[in-house]
């Protein structure tokens, strides 16, 4: 039962008897109520106590602490943030802007196409039902090939992850898929932490990076997913 009174700005005078802990659903079921009400938040012991726990009075310096809070002045949005994903390929960290973004996906099947191997084609794979070119965003980077996984097996890496991207078009959105090593999540990186692509790196680097930026004490290059469709576009046709 319930000690106290459920008016309205009033203390509670003794503890709640908490049964449903004891005896209830979730204590030892022995409270005969049960074959009644079957589940103890249909039973008005507990419905008073809720009542009661709510309309308690407030304890002290609850109400002053919100006022406090409350009189705050709004926190101003981060306007020139922008949303991008870091994955890793290879031993390169990279990004791209969510907005090019269309889904992470684990590993799987990739299947060869006949008479396109050794291009920067690596084969389809079904992605929700519906086969996808799969390419070497590696092979369009110029890194370091490695060792991927066997046509129509699944990679062993549980790290690795397939990245989908798309780009409307009139003649319906153009969407490719790749495969990386690792995938950090998505962070927002302001537009102001950014700097150019130093003129020491290779020309492609150059032409396919938009900015750096640091993140966990690593250098992590801002891809230009703009010229990333069109280099894949272009590599589809050697």
């Amino acid at each position: 039962m319930i000690n106290g009174s459920p008016d309205p700005g009033r203390q509670v005078v003794a503890p709640m008897q908490d049964c449903w802990r004891h005896v209830g659903i979730s204590g030892d079921r022995t409270c005969p109520e049960l074959k009644t009400f079957i589940h103890c938040r249909n039973c008005p012991v507990l419905t008073r106590a809720a009542r009661t726990f709510f309309d308690r009075a407030a304890p002290a310096g609850y109400l002053e602490s919100w006022r406090v809070l409350l009189e705050q002045p709004a926190a101003v949005a981060e306007t020139d943030a922008t949303s991008v994903l870091v994955f890793r390929l290879g031993n390169e960290w990279l990004a791209l802007p969510t907005a090019a973004l269309v889904e992470v996906t684990p590993t799987r099947a990739v299947h060869h196409v006949p008479h396109r191997t050794g291009t920067a084609l690596e084969g389809l794979v079904n992605i929700r039902g519906q086969l996808q070119l799969c390419v070497s965003l590696r092979r369009l980077l110029g890194l370091e090939p490695s060792a991927g996984p066997a046509a129509g097996s699944p990679a062993p890496d549980p790290t690795a992850r397939l990245l989908v991207i798309e780009r409307p078009g009139d003649r319906g959105a153009e969407r490719w898929v790749f495969r990386v090593e690792e995938v950090a999540g998505v962070h927002r990186i302001s537009k102001a932490s950014m700097r150019a692509v130093p003129s020491t790196v290779s020309a492609a680097a150059r032409r396919s990076t938009r900015a750096l930026f640091d993140w966990q004490e690593r250098a992590v290059g801002l891809l230009d997913d703009g010229w990333l469709m069109d280099g894949l576009r272009d590599l589809m046709k050697i």
